[in-house]
């Protein structure tokens, strides 16, 4: 029985048994699945990663991330002055509400509203 294959350079076909070629079969089977699963779930693509220390990015994953980069400065852009304080200080400096709130003279309640807004009008770029 004949299996045949892909490799690098081409299509390649091999002489082998029944049980082999079920086997080998199953084998394709499983990695086509999981090929997909990991298609559907991560969207860099395989182009963008390292190989012998250098580093290689796809055209497309350039472009995506310039256009990410525009809609999220678009997106903080519509935000107030303090919901883009509040929302930085807390989500990507990592400080908290309270010490927000001490910093800049207004309460905690406050602080919170500003990054519940923040969120809100985020989420409506995004999702």
């Amino acid at each position: 029985m004949k299996y045949t294959y892909t490799t690098a350079t081409g299509i390649e076909e091999i002489e082998v048994d029944e049980q082999f070629n079920d086997l080998l079969t199953a084998m394709d089977k499983d990695q086509f699945n999981s090929d997909r699963k990991h298609g559907r779930h991560n969207s860099i693509s395989l182009e963008s990663c390292e190989y012998e220390g250098e580093w290689f990015k796809d055209k497309y994953d350039s472009i995506c991330e310039v256009e990410f980069t525009i809609d999220l400065e678009r997106a903080e852009a519509s935000l107030t002055d303090l919901q883009q304080h509040c929302f930085t200080e807390t989500k990507r400096n990592g400080k908290t509400q309270q010490e927000v709130a001490v910093e800049i003279g207004i309460s905690r309640s406050t602080v919170q509203q500003a990054v519940d807004g923040a969120i809100a009008v985020l989420k409506k770029f995004f999702i």
